[in-house]
């Protein structure tokens, strides 16, 4: 599955399966701005963005963790209960989205504000840094699942190979890791009067999801070079499966 809005009278629902490893439990709720509880069970854990927890249920273990501009926290069920929920919210009018990063090869790329949590299996890591689009490109890789936001409506498109098409840039959610991001081509070079860069050509093959409602980030100084890629920043490792079989005496 990739975004979806919940049901007039009811929710999205998924219950693990026993056949894979790195499942979760998780629902899709509400209609307006959509939210995503997913429950934890015993020694599982979901790191999150900090500011897309809405409740939490009693019990969890909430803690800093590593990587990504300090922005998130370890939610873990390292409790005696059985099963204990976290709801993460967009904080926006728009969709949730909840993907299994099997169906894409083990590999999604998606802006740094459109990711609410990545499971057990999933990494989350730094991808590109557009400074002039003022856009950071994170690269989650792995086997499980991972939760993403958008704004508005959202709309699934599948390149072909070698197809193109020029988007504002702050309209991405989302795109398969096959997709190529370029911000740099002369057709995409309209700029503001402040000299900000507003779109990208992505070339296929693979889907990309776009949300009617951008959020372009307020101006700033023009910066000599239109990309940095971080290659040489560390990698932070978020989630396997062997980071789940956290003890209480573990948390600080």
């Amino acid at each position: 599955m990739a975004f979806v809005c919940a049901l007039e009278n009811g929710a999205f629902v998924h219950e693990p399966r026993d056949d894979r490893v790195n499942e979760l439990a998780f629902e899709v709720r509400g209609k307006l701005a959509p939210f995503v509880e997913v429950i934890l069970r015993n020694g599982e854990g979901l790191v999150c963005d900090k500011h897309a927890i809405l409740q939490h249920d009693f019990g969890l273990t909430v803690r800093a963790w590593p990587g990504l501009d300090d922005s998130r926290w370890l939610v873990v069920n390292a409790s005696h209960e059985d099963e204990l929920g976290v709801m993460l919210t967009s904080r926006e009018a728009g969709f949730a989205g909840a993907f299994d990063l099997a169906e894409y090869a083990g590999k999604l790329i998606c802006p740094s504000t459109s990711l609410l949590a990545n499971g057990p299996g999933v990494q989350a890591g730094y991808y590109a840094k557009f400074k002039r689009l003022g856009i950071t490109l994170v690269l989650l890789e792995g086997n499980g699942w991972a939760f993403l936001a958008s704004r508005g409506d959202v709309f699934e498109y599948h390149l072909k190979p070698g197809e193109k098409v020029c988007v504002r840039a702050h309209s991405v959610a989302a795109m398969a890791a096959t997709v190529d991001f370029d911000p740099s081509h002369a057709i995409c070079r309209m700029q503001d009067p402040d000299g900000k860069m507003q779109f990208a050509l992505l070339t296929g093959p693979g889907k990309i999801w776009l949300q009617s409602v951008h959020n372009t980030p307020p101006p700033q100084k023009p910066i000599k070079k239109d990309t940095e890629y971080v290659n040489g920043l560390p990698q932070i490792k978020e989630m396997h499966l062997g980071d789940l079989a956290i003890r209480p005496s573990s948390i600080a």
